[in-house]
């Protein structure tokens, strides 16, 4: 167990690197919002960055995060999800599958979601790292094989909330490039304006 968390921290300590070193371009603002994609080397992809001030509370924020059930209701094109074991309160892995238009297939993936909630200085870091081989590969289902999320989050002490997110993830399988763009874009977007009605 304690080799695996090992692994676990490494790979998202590699995440936030390269995170950081990349050069990110702004494909859209809109409402207070910023999305940003960027190249990876590891994969066609692009990796997701969002800027996002909204109103509330790391209390709320934080409830809502860990009510993974729910991640239909704000999570764009999330088709259900829900917890498959909860470590602590702070720690579950769960299942998602998100839903594509036909005639691609769906996607799905066990993520471990962590939250680390810093009181005294105001903040949250939330990690989400996919874990594939969790649970066993559901017929007519594409398993996404690479993703992970880092939320730095920060309150103002007065109900605002300020959010930088980053997205890595690798479909696999083949999609059209404008359902690529689609999640790129309208996906994120999508997600923190949902996120915000929900905060409120």
């Amino acid at each position: 167990m304690k080799v695996r968390i090992v692994f676990v921290v490494f790979l998202l300590a590699l995440s936030c690197a390269s995170f950081s070193q990349v050069a990110w371009q702004l494909i859209k603002e809109k409402n207070g919002f910023k999305v940003y994609t960027a190249n990876q080397e590891s994969s066609k992809f692009k990796s997701v960055q969002v800027e996002a001030v909204l109103n509330g509370t790391l209390q709320k924020l934080a409830q809502i995060l860990r009510h993974v059930k729910n991640n239909k209701d704000w999570v764009y094109n999330t088709k259900q999800s829900f917890p498959i074991k909860v470590i602590n309160a702070n720690e579950v892995l769960y299942y998602s599958e998100t839903a594509l238009p036909w005639p691609v297939s769906n996607r799905d993936i066990p993520v471990r979601l962590k939250l680390d909630v810093n009181t005294q200085q105001n903040t949250m870091r939330v990690t989400a790292l996919g874990e594939p081989n969790a649970v066993p590969l559901q017929k007519g289902i594409v398993r996404i094989q690479q993703y992970s999320t880092i939320w730095d989050v920060k309150y103002d002490g007065k109900n605002s909330i300020f959010i930088t997110y980053y997205l890595k993830i690798d479909p696999s399988g083949n999609i059209p490039i404008n359902i690529i763009n689609m999640f790129l874009s309208k996906g994120p977007y999508e997600t923190f304006e949902n996120l915000g009605r929900l905060l409120k």
